[in-house]
């Protein structure tokens, strides 16, 4: 049997040494404590099992391509739990010469689309969110005319054309409006022009180019292109790290040219502290430590990554007490991204960077995706403690008095 999608990484596949770096690091090149955290792979933290890890992965991928192993849905629930955080391949490797070239998060998609034209994958909590997008256009089911997207906008005065045009994601539209309302704010009081797409806005496609649905992915790429060209878009903005990494990075590879740019709100936000067009005036209380998200400082690092902007933002804020965690930039921990397909992955993710945030004395988590706070605060709540998490358009709105 032929697997077009993975022959395409042949020579990374073999090239793999097997080394384990992926899953344990290599020999201690950081000294007792450093950037990294004291752990690589959210999945083999779980499962503690070579399947669970990108070294056992890769062997998989190897077998099945040479046809010593078939692919079947005992193995898709292993390839599944993965959070596609890119861990397993940045420059942490150092010392460890890893071959794969960043890679990995690449091959394990098209290793799952594999699956899925095989009729193996993906696994269920995919399929249902899959069908929620095909039905509804959000992650959530949420109808249209029962629940409508742009709800989190009631009052404001936003309008539908605009050069720099907002997509606001899943996250912050149903779950996390607080993100959006802050957003807006901001913006506003920059006295930036924007627009919003409305309710012609849908799921920016990250779970089904995340589970290998690449036909279904293609088809909400090429709608989300076309909504945003309807506004007359010359940049796009957004606030999700995984839309960052979907709008910025898939949809050429589906689209082509998108006829727009596509930037982080902490870059925005950062570039108009500098302009002066806003000044944080108001001080926060308590110590705060920043997550930062493995799609704005890991992945596809030749075409940019995000790591100062946040801190620019954070430190302007009027005796800001600051703290990093081990494991920052490059090095960070994902925070377990999908709550609801990899439940049990998530929040062992969360809950170590919460461990992370407690040793470093904090009692505030601030980050720039909406993933990253719905996964965390999850955790906090089920754990109930009295750690707390926000993103950063929300402390940036809080110190600007908004």
């Amino acid at each position: 049997m032929a697997y077009e999608l993975l022959d395409k990484h042949h020579r990374l596949i073999w090239n793999c040494q097997s080394c384990s770096t992926c899953q344990r690091g290599p020999q201690n090149v950081f000294g007792p404590t450093g950037p990294t955290p004291p752990r690589i792979c959210p999945s083999y933290d779980v499962y503690r099992r070579l399947t669970y890890s990108a070294q056992g992965r890769l062997l998989a991928a190897k077998a099945i391509m040479n046809g010593e192993l078939e692919l079947s849905e005992d193995f898709t629930e292993s390839l599944f739990e993965c959070t596609l955080c890119g861990a397993c391949g940045p420059e942490r490797m150092t010392r460890a010469g890893c071959c794969m070239l960043r890679e990995q998060p690449r091959i394990f998609r098209d290793f799952r689309a594999e699956l899925a034209k095989a009729g193996v994958g993906p696994t269920e909590p995919y399929k249902k969110i899959a069908k929620s997008i095909e039905d509804t256009g959000n992650r959530f089911g949420f109808a249209p005319d029962k629940s409508k997207r742009t709800k989190w906008a009631e009052g404001m005065d936003v309008s539908d054309k605009a050069d720099l045009v907002y997509f606001v994601g899943c996250v912050a539209s149903y779950r996390r409006k607080e993100i959006a309302q802050s957003t807006v704010k901001i913006l506003e009081k920059s006295g930036t022009p924007f627009a919003i797409i409305g309710d012609d806005e849908k799921c920016c496609g990250n779970p089904l180019v995340s589970s290998g649905l690449y036909d279904e992915f293609e088809t909400i790429a090429k709608q989300n292109v076309e909504a945003i060209n309807n506004t007359g878009a010359k940049k796009v903005m957004v606030s999700c790290a995984c839309c960052y990494d979907v709008l910025a990075r898939r949809y050429p590879e589906v689209v082509g040219d998108l006829g727009f740019e596509v930037v982080h709100s902490s870059v925005v936000f950062a570039d108009l502290l500098e302009a002066g067009k806003i000044k944080p005036e108001k001080s926060v209380s308590g110590k705060l430590t920043y997550q930062d998200p493995c799609h704005l400082t890991r992945l596809e690092v030749n075409e940019g990554t995000h790591v100062e902007e946040p801190r620019k933002i954070i430190n302007s804020i009027p005796d800001v007490q600051f703290t990093e965690m081990e494991g920052n930039g490059m090095y960070t921990w994902c925070c377990g991204r999908n709550p609801v397909e990899t439940p049990g992955l998530a929040k062992n993710s969360a809950d170590r960077r919460i461990e992370d945030a407690e040793a470093a004395g904090a009692d505030t988590i601030v980050t720039s995706c909406s993933f990253c706070d719905w996964s965390i605060s999850k955790a906090l709540r089920d754990n109930k403690g009295s750690m707390k998490s926000t993103d950063i358009s929300v402390l940036l709105a809080d110190s600007l008095d908004l």
